[in-house]
């Protein structure tokens, strides 16, 4: 019997920033029968408050958040932080230093909030659907970030062949030092390294004392590939890259908008439960 369901955001449970009914019904069902859903996300705590209200999951003992890639795990009562792992100072500021020169939107994630530098009005519109604590800033100045607590920094373009080619570039200069992912067709996302979904996944398992075995991690891109590797079923959308699609265990028919984890709920959580 699995017990928690550890579900990527964007492009995975929600469709156009809310979970999409058929999800909703799913997954009330599934906490009916003890099944913890797991928000697990590269978005911070405040970008993800609404889809806790939709869920019944804001602001309520027992309930999780990994959020950041996992470099941040919280319960929602409070909230109350249960761990962070995030990005020193000085190494945030060799990737931000490194960025200004490319044409792209630097994003810095802070416990904080977001800060965007370099900005772009379709950034600035998406932060604003995600209700996102973020600041557009003028210039190129980070000193302030220091005394903060860094938790990732982002490059972003929609343009995905400019950013594969940058995530080539960039990866031997500093992929010792940090985690470098891809995400939603616009982001480069750079965590402290061993900062993953998959950690995440397994140090939440841990804390609850719930096997790995007994856990199922649903996504659809890159950011997404230790969380489906981790979990004992690991799932995609049916828009996933073929590159996740290769590692999971299971591939939706549906796609996100169409209720991807309904299916996955229905098919191993509901449907065992019925027999």
């Amino acid at each position: 019997m699995y017990k928690l369901v550890f579900a990527d955001l964007d492009e995975t449970l929600l469709a156009d920033h809310h979970v999409p009914a058929v999800n909703l019904q799913a997954i009330n069902k599934a906490k009916q029968q003890g099944v913890k859903i797991i928000p697990c996300t590269g978005r911070g705590y405040d970008m993800t408050i609404d889809v806790l209200k939709e869920l019944d999951q804001y602001d309520q003992t027992g309930e999780y958040l990994v959020g950041y890639n996992g470099a941040l795990i919280m319960e929602t009562k409070g909230p109350k932080e249960l761990m962070f792992n995030g990005l020193e100072y000085e190494l945030m500021k060799q990737i931000f230093e490194y960025g200004k020169n490319l044409d792209v939107c630097l994003m810095v994630f802070t416990t904080e909030g977001c800060y965007l530098f370099n900005a772009n009005e379709d950034e600035i519109q998406r932060k604003t659907r995600q209700k996102s604590n973020f600041k557009v800033m003028e210039g190129y100045d980070i000193d302030f970030l220091k005394d903060q607590r860094i938790a990732k920094i982002n490059y972003e373009n929609t343009d995905m062949e400019y950013m594969a080619k940058i995530k080539q570039e960039i990866e031997p200069l500093v992929g010792d030092k940090v985690s470098v992912t891809a995400s939603s067709s616009r982001y480069i996302e750079f965590n402290k390294k061993g900062v993953n979904k998959g950690v995440g996944l397994k140090w939440l398992a841990d804390y609850l004392d719930i096997p790995i075995e007994e856990t199922i991690g649903i996504g659809d891109n890159y950011n997404d590939i230790d969380m489906i590797k981790t979990a004992g079923l690991g799932a995609c959308v049916a828009s996933a890259h073929q590159d996740i699609q290769d590692i999971s265990d299971y591939v939706a028919k549906r796609d996100y908008a169409d209720g991807s984890v309904a299916e996955v709920i229905e098919k191993f959580i509901l449907k065992n439960s019925a027999e």
